[in-house]
C-alpha cells in the first residue's frame, strides 16, 4: 500500500485539509482497487467507506485515544471485541 506522507503545512494553514486529501488519495485508491479485486462493487465500497469514515470520526470525537482507557474487564479473560471469550 502507498505510504501516507506527513503534512508540510501547519493545521491552521488554509491548504492543510487539501494536503491531507492528497496524502490519502493514493492509499484510498489502492484500498478501493483491492476491494474491487476481492469482488465488491464500487457503489457498495463507497457507501461502506463513507459510513466507516463517519463512524470513526464520531468515535474519535467521543474518545480520541481509547488505548488510554483502563481495562473494563478482568485482564486475565481474553476478549474478542467487547465480548469475553470463554
Amino acid at each position: 500500500m502507498e505510504e501516507i506522507f506527513s503534512p508540510k503545512f501547519a493545521k491552521d494553514h488554509p491548504d492543510y485539509a487539501l494536503e491531507c486529501e492528497e496524502a490519502l488519495d493514493l492509499p484510498v485508491q489502492e484500498l478501493i482497487e483491492d476491494a474491487v479485486q476481492a469482488g465488491w462493487d464500487n457503489r457498495t465500497i463507497f457507501k461502506a467507506l463513507a459510513k466507516l469514515a463517519g463512524a470513526k470520526a464520531l468515535a474519535y470525537e467521543e474518545d480520541p485515544d481509547p488505548e488510554d482507557d483502563p481495562a473494563l474487564s478482568d485482564s486475565s479473560t481474553p476478549e474478542f471485541g467487547t465480548f469475553p471469550v470463554e
